[in-house]
């Protein structure tokens, strides 16, 4: 659900405005509606989305008051939800989430830094915190007690630091929640649009409503870019260490303590457990979970889910045992073609 801190709200509509707006015929049962949200966390009056079949257990339990669903899936509906029949309901989505959310829908920052100065009047700041020059800090910004600002850092209306924060120069934190201890390295990039779009004949944008939610004691390294939520929140979890140049998309889950090294990138929405140690410029794919403890070599591109403690290796990722087994075979084979051509 967006924050209020980060993004303005419209509404509510009208069901029945809100499907002339998108141009969908037919839909009757006027209720009004105050937001859109995911599934899992919608409420009465908000209105959500299904398109894939694979979460059929959230449309279950879901408990939004309408959902944009496709006819042949009109069944599987609640008896408590609506169903808005549409075509295509993530790019029907897309445009209602332009209607509640229209700052979000240009990535255009609800507060703002007054034009004179640039600590808003409004922002909250701490006991002995350090500001370099050249820091910008928005609208109802909180910074904790202890914290240090480098030169040149912004920090985006309504982001809130906790104690001991350390944030180097040159780092731009939005639509964020950041706990105690955190060091955040020159350049990162924290709560930048996730890649959100409904691909048709135009391409339409998706407002990112989400946040980031960093928890105690992690470390992002210099130029990371960690994307804030489509809906619901990208999180880290505490005492995760990021090195350079790391990327998570909107939406992913990193578990406590983990290890993520430079130029490693996790796609959308997947969940990595606590521990999980991922060597440099590996890659995870969308949608995916990785269980605790798990390892993934470098440069190894996980395009599945894997269960807690494995060893995951090559491209695509599978356990390292069976790419040791596969290329201990290609090396037989190998040598008994050379020893063919001899002979």
């Amino acid at each position: 659900m967006a924050d209020p801190r980060f993004y303005r709200r419209e509404g509510p509509f009208a069901l029945s405005h809100l499907a002339e707006l998108v141009g969908l015929d037919g839909v009757t049962g006027d209720i009004e509606l105050a937001n859109i949200a995911s599934l899992e966390i919608a409420g009465r009056d908000a209105l959500s989305f299904f398109s894939d079949p694979k979460r059929a257990e959230a449309l279950a339990t879901t408990q939004a008051g309408a959902i944009l669903i496709k006819a042949e899936h009109a069944n599987l509906c609640p008896d408590t939800a609506l169903a808005v029949v549409c075509p295509d309901p993530y790019r029907a989505m897309a445009q209602v989430s332009q209607i509640f959310y229209p700052d979000a829908a240009q990535s255009r920052p609800m507060g703002g830094v007054a034009a004179t100065q640039l600590i808003h009047p409004s922002a909250k700041i701490g006991n002995n915190v350090s500001i370099a020059p050249n820091v910008s800090i928005g609208a109802g910004a909180e910074i904790g007690d202890g914290c240090s600002l480098g030169a040149g850092v912004c920090i985006g209306h309504g982001v809130v630091l906790g104690r001991d924060c350390t944030v180097l120069p040159n780092t731009s934190l939005a639509y964020a929640l950041i706990g105690d201890r955190v060091i955040i390295h020159s350049g990162a990039t924290v709560g930048s649009d996730g890649f959100g779009f409904a691909a048709g004949a135009s391409h339409l944008k998706i407002p990112q409503l989400g946040r980031v939610i960093v928890q105690a004691d992690v470390e992002i390294g210099a130029n990371a870019s960690i994307d804030r939520g489509a809906f619901g929140d990208t999180m880290i979890g505490e005492g995760s260490k990021l090195d350079n140049l790391v990327h998570l998309a909107h939406n992913v889950q990193l578990g406590r303590h983990c290890f993520i090294t430079a130029c490693c990138a996790v796609a959308g929405s997947s969940v990595l457990g606590d521990y999980v140690q991922m060597g440099g410029c590996a890659a995870v794919g969308g949608h995916i979970t990785i269980g605790d403890r798990c390892v993934i070599s470098a440069q190894s591109a996980v395009l599945r889910s894997f269960p807690a403690d494995s060893q995951i290796a090559g491209s695509p990722g599978r356990l390292r045992s069976e790419l040791y087994r596969e290329l201990a075979l290609v090396s037989r084979l190998r040598k008994s073609a050379d020893r063919e051509k001899k002979s």
